[in-house]
Formats: structure tokens, C-alpha cells, sequence
């Protein structure tokens, strides 16, 4: 099923269960237990899970001629009882296969290591054990990986390949063998664009080969490749490109890792709207991977695992074996009280489909500063999120059918052929909001550019009809904007004003910005036209890096004035995240509510479900009634809507025949 779409047979609740062992330790495997092992996994309502045949340390968990086997394995053949007592409690079990670190080869041959511009290797990071980085584009090193994946599968009965690391460090890599593949596609350059391009392209090139050979050795088995997953607008480049030679799309996103809460979303949207199996990878460790004896709360996981089954996709949760073997039983009591709740819900999702009223244009570019573009596509999904627009996020492939509201945030390098697709959809009735650079690849909108602005940061002075909702007077712009010109047809709905002086050592006010002066510059900050709102300030990197809830609120009036309160959950906190999907002719709702919590200096933390008690759902149109799955509870109707029933965490909803009419 390469590059096909979703599987309705795909298991839902999965564990990836990492061993990255060092050969030093003695022990490995001396207290695992096959049948316990896999009866501790069957108990916690785990359907598949990932098991490892070698690891970034170089360890092979088998019988190897090949590779390198752990020594303290001493010839015991321990993935090959974890296949076939899984197997036997019917738990499919893809397998681990380490591809951009493995030390035993980076050490036996320093050749292929992946090399920076300056000669020297590259590592993953500065702290001691920091993994080297293989150059996997070396024909060696691959002949070396076909290898041993010709073994696993003479060996075993193989569910699928897990292939990870499949990917470049940010300066690398320029070894002879790299080199190479950059001149033949003419990527030579030593510039972010061509490092972007070039890592895109070895990947897909790499997977389209190992795909090759695994159809060749097993067509059933499944195929993923974990690397950088970056999002594109050129849907040619990123993840749609190695996807089309995966069985599955796998987003690894621990929010206590660097990750954050605000990464998955972001990813999940895109993915769904590819239309394409995927699976939702967090972890159940306090912190991040190999994070031994850590364990987040309850309300945490829950969250992260119902999130990603409301917007479509399975769920994988992470997990460490420790070196003897015994799984921890604090983790799987974890996952197993999660799973519980999960698994009767699967009836409620299955063969549904998203229902997505907004589309988030990818800003992101290769070359661009791809930390400032992710700020602004957070920003844009946390709105939709806050604002109760459901929303796909999109690149220049994406359908826009069922849209009726299209958002470029911040930096969109709309192309000529994207352009016709806009102003297309645009004519059939959607409506558009653009920020800051987004608007300057549509030349049928009637703005002008005219450079940055001179003095930042600015202010926004609102007109009438347009007023901020927390008060009167000027608010603040961090972020630098565009200096535009609206044409005929547009009208301001906010001045830009600028401060008295740009900050510098000689010329400061007070502690931070400079103030503003009294009378507007006589640019817009906010310009309204037929069917559009722009913005001239990065507005979604904007809200995204520093919190501006203001600016914020002003997007969401621009929304409901472009076309109304968004169609289910208008009203609610913004807390409260809406999902709405369609499952034949019935509506589906998930309605979740947890909040992270900064509880430690780099960790958001969810500690508790939040309640629904005495919060109103309104619909539009507004259906007869409203029911909630599992119970057959009717929600009472109000005035306006229906009142939501004293439950906390997740209400999974249901309108019968919604779409009927």
C-alpha cells in the first residue's frame, strides 16, 4: 500500500519500545521473561509494538554474521523470542533498524561518518556519548544495512521495518560520497536552501531503494522512515515525498521533549489531510527518550493519546526496555489505563473523516529560517485550535474543496500555480486571511508593498467597528511588519503607529519598547477588501512567540466578520479543543480539556482533566439533538445550543444524521 491511503485495519494502540544498549553492560536480557513479557503488553491493551534488531550503539538483539551482536547476548537470540511470543498473543511487531547513528560503525569505519563543510565528523551535540552521525548515502555502510536486513527477514516472519535516524546534521554532510549526489543534482552550494533540498532529496532517493528491497524480500511488511519530517508549501520536497514509499506516516512529537505541546498538532493536521494512515508517537516518560524512571501523570497521556485519535490517527506510546529485560510495570499500568479508554472508543471513529472549515498554508520554504516559520504555522494552528475553527494545515497538493476560510500566515512563498488555485477558491466563496509577506505572491489582491516598516516595535490604533476587546487604546506589535498600500475596494480597520525613535544605546525610553507617538504613520496595520483581511504584521509568529492576546482576538474578528462563528463549539474556552469529524451522514464531536501547566523551567505538564459542567455547545445549523457515545445520554437543549454534562477530560458526542439534510 505505498503512498495509498488510510488502512481500516492499522493497529491503534502501539508501543515503541527503544533498547539503545551499550555493549559495556553485562547483563542485557538475563531477567526477560518471553511470556511475561508479552502478556504484560497483551494486559495493556497494546496491539503492536516496534522491538529492536539493532540499535544506535551498533547492538544487534540477534543472531548476527553481519553486524555486531551484544556480547552479554552471548549468541541468545532475543529478538527472536519477543517475535515469537508476541506473535503468539497476536501483537504485531514491526521491527527497530537504526540507520543515521550506530556506533560500532562509526568507530570501525570513520569513512562513513557523515563529515561537516570543515572536514571534521559530525555529532549529535557536545555532551559526553553524543552519537556520531553515519552518512547513510555511503554505497558501503548500505551494503552494510542490506545485509542485515536480509537476515531479519531469512530469520524471521517479518511485520514491517522501522527504519530511524533517517536523516542529515544541520551542517553536514560533505564526505566524498555526498558530494557526489549533490553534483548530480546540482546542489553544491553551501547555503541553506541546498542543504534543505539536498537532505529531501537523499531521503526520498534512500527510501525509495530499501522500499525496493523489502518489497523484494516481503510485500506485506510495513515501511517507515523517521528522520527530519520537515513540512513544506512545495508539497515535492518533505514529507509527502518520502511518504509515497511508506506503508504508514509516523509523527514523532514527545511534548515534554523539546517538542512542546504545539508541535504534533501542526504535523497531524497536514497528514490527515494527505489522507494517509498515520500513527501519533509520544512517550510515557517524564522528559524525553531514555528517560529511565521518569513517568508523566495520567491526564498527560491521556490528552496526547486522545488528541491524536480525535484528529485521526493511532497512537504509539514510547517506552525504554530496560537492560535485563523486565518491562516497567509503572509504565504499563500507565499505558494500559489508557488504552482501556481508547480501545472501545476506536467503533466511534471508525470510517469517519475530518471536517475542517479553515486551511493553514504551509509557510515554510527550503532555505527558509525554519524556526521562525514553525512559530508562525503554531500560531495559526493554536488560533483555529482557541477559536473553535477546525482546521487542515496544507501544502500546494492540498484539496482546498469543503474550505471556507484559507489562511497564509506570515511568510507563504505563494507560487503562480498556487496563486490560480487561491483565486479559484476564492471565487467559489472562500475567504482569506494573510499576514505580513503571504499576500505579495497574490498580484489579484489590491496591495501595495512598500518595504518594512522603518520603527519597530509598532503599535495598532483600532478604528471604529473594529475595537479590541480588552479595552481601548494602542497595543503593542513586537514582531518588525510590512509598510502597504490598500487599493480601490479596501478599507482600513486599523493604524499602524510608530514608536518615537528605533531603541538603540543613545536613544532608549524606559525599560523596554519606546513608546508610541501621538498621530497614526498613515500605514495600515489591519486592511479589509472584497472577501479578504490582511494583516501587515507577522500576526501568527507574532502570538506564537510572545502570547499577544490582542492581536489574537484581532484575527478572530476578522474570521467571524469573513464568514461567522466558527460552525461547532463558537463560545466555548479556548481551552477547550473541538473536533469535529463525519462519519457517513452523522456528526462526531471529540471535546477535550486539559491544560499544560509550566511546571518546571522547560516542561509543560498536564496533572488533571478539566470539566465541561455548565459550558454551552452550540452548533450551526443546529441539530435536534445531541447525544454522548457510550451512554446514549441526550444533552439538554438551551436557547442557543445544548448544555454540556458535568464530565471532565474527554466527551466523545454524536449527532444522527447530521449531514442528512
Amino acid at each position: 500500500m505505498m503512498g495509498g491511503g488510510k488502512s481500516p485495519s492499522y493497529p491503534q494502540r502501539q508501543v515503541h519500545l527503544d533498547f539503545h544498549t551499550s555493549p559495556h553492560i553485562p547483563d542485557v536480557g538475563s531477567e526477560f521473561n518471553a511470556r511475561e513479557f508479552a502478556r504484560t503488553l497483551k494486559v495493556a491493551h497494546v496491539n503492536s509494538i516496534n522491538i529492536f534488531a539493532k540499535c544506535h550503539h551498533g547492538m544487534c538483539y540477534y543472531p548476527t554474521k553481519a553486524g555486531a551482536m551484544h556480547p552479554a547476548l552471548k549468541g541468545r537470540d532475543l529478538l527472536g523470542e519477543q517475535v515469537e511470543a508476541l506473535h503468539r498473543e497476536g501483537i504485531k511487531c514491526p521491527i527497530y533498524f537504526t540507520v543515521g547513528w550506530e556506533e560500532d560503525s562509526a568507530h570501525k569505519h570513520p569513512e562513513w561518518r557523515q563529515m561537516r563543510r570543515d572536514g571534521k565528523h559530525a555529532r549529535a551535540g557536545s555532551h559526553p556519548g553524543a552519537w556520531w552521525f553515519m552518512n547513510w548515502l555511503h554505497g558501503e555502510y548500505q551494503d552494510l544495512m542490506e545485509a542485515q536486513l536480509r537476515e531479519i527477514f531469512k530469520r524471521y516472519d517479518v511485520d514491517g521495518i522501522w527504519f530511524d535516524i533517517v536523516m542529515f546534521e544541520g551542517s553536514s554532510c560533505w564526505s566524498g560520497e555526498s558530494m557526489k549526489f549533490r553534483s548530480r543534482r546540482g546542489l553544491l552550494a553551501d547555503d541553506a536552501r541546498s542543504h534543505d533540498l539536498f537532505e529531501c532529496t537523499a531521503q526520498a532517493a534512500f527510501a525509495a531503494k530499501f522500499t525496493r528491497l523489502i518489497r523484494g524480500l516481503d510485500r506485506k511488511a510495513e515501511v517507515f522512515y523517521n528522520g527530519t519530517n520537515r513540512l513544506f508549501l512545495d508539497s515535492r520536497v518533505g514529507i509527502r515525498a518520502v511518504a509515497k514509499h511508506e506503508t504508514q506516516v509516523e509523527i514523532e512529537s514527545l511534548p515534554s521533549g523539546y517538542w512542546g505541546y504545539q508541535h504534533f498538532p501542526r504535523v497531524a493536521r497536514y497528514v490527515e489531510r494527505m489522507g494517509r494512515t498515520w500513527v501519533a508517537m509520544t512517550g510515557r516518560f517524564q522528559r524525553a527518550w531514555g528517560d529511565f524512571g521518569g513517568i508523566k501523570p495520567l491526564a498527560a497521556l491521556e490528552y496526547e493519546c486522545f488528541r491524536s485519535q480525535a484528529l485521526g490517527g493511532a497512537n504509539g506510546v514510547g517506552d525504554q526496555l530496560p537492560p535485563r529485560g523486565t518491562l516497567d510495570p509503572a509504565a504499563y499500568e500507565l499505558t494500559g489505563k489508557v488504552y482501556a479508554q481508547t480501545e472501545p472508543a476506536e467503533p466511534f471513529y471508525g470510517g469517519s473523516k475530518a471536517w475542517p472549515e479553515a486551511g493553514i498554508f504551509l509557510p515554510s520554504f527550503p532555505g527558509c529560517d525554519h524556526g521562525e516559520a514553525d512559530l508562525s504555522l503554531e500560531g495559526a494552528v493554536l488560533f483555529c485550535e482557541e477559536a473553535h475553527y477546525d482546521a487542515a494545515v496544507l501544502d500546494d497538493a492540498s484539496p482546498l474543496d469543503g474550505l471556507k476560510l484559507l489562511i497564509l500566515p506570515d511568510s507563504v512563498p505563494v507560487s503562480p500555480k498556487l496563486a490560480g488555485r487561491i483565486r479559484k477558491a476564492v471565487v467559489g466563496g472562500a475567504k482569506l486571511i494573510l499576514s505580513h509577506r503571504s499576500a505579495e505572491g497574490l498580484p489579484f489582491l489590491p496591495i501595495k508593498f512598500s518595504g518594512e516598516a522603518e520603527k519597530w516595535p509598532t503599535y495598532w490604533r483600532a478604528r471604529k467597528g473594529f475595537e479590541f476587546p480588552v479595552g481601548p487604546g494602542d497595543k503593542v506589535c513586537y514582531q518588525r511588519g510590512m509598510n502597504v498600500r490598500g487599493g480601490k475596494g479596501t478599507r482600513v480597520l486599523a493604524d499602524r503607529v510608530l514608536p518615537y525613535f528605533q531603541r538603540d544605546d543613545r536613544h532608549f525610553s524606559s525599560h523596554a519598547q519606546t513608546p508610541p507617538v501621538a498621530k497614526a504613520s498613515g500605514w495600515p496595520a489591519v486592511l479589509e477588501g472584497k472577501g479578504f483581511v490582511y494583516f501587515a504584521d507577522p500576526v501568527f509568529r507574532e502570538y506564537r512567540r510572545s502570547g499577544n492576546i490582542p492581536a489574537r482576538d484581532m484575527v478572530k474578528m476578522a474570521a467571524e466578520r469573513l464568514v461567522g462563528p466558527p460552525s461547532f463549539g463558537a463560545g466555548l474556552p479556548t481551552t477547550v479543543l473541538v473536533v469535529p469529524r463525519r462519519r457517513g451522514r452523522d456528526l462526531i464531536l471529540t471535546l477535550l480539556h486539559y491544560v499544560p501547566v509550566r511546571k518546571s523551567l522547560e516542561i509543560d505538564v498536564i496533572e488533571e482533566r478539566m470539566g465541561f459542567g455548565g459550558m454551552e455547545l452550540k452548533l450551526n445549523p443546529t441539530p435536534s439533538e445531541v447525544r454522548v457515545f457510550g451512554t446514549g445520554e441526550r444533552l439538554m437543549r438551551t436557547r442557543t445550543g445544548f448544555l454540556l454534562p458535568a464530565a471532565s477530560g474527554r466527551l466523545m458526542l454524536e449527532s444522527r444524521g447530521y449531514f442528512a439534510r
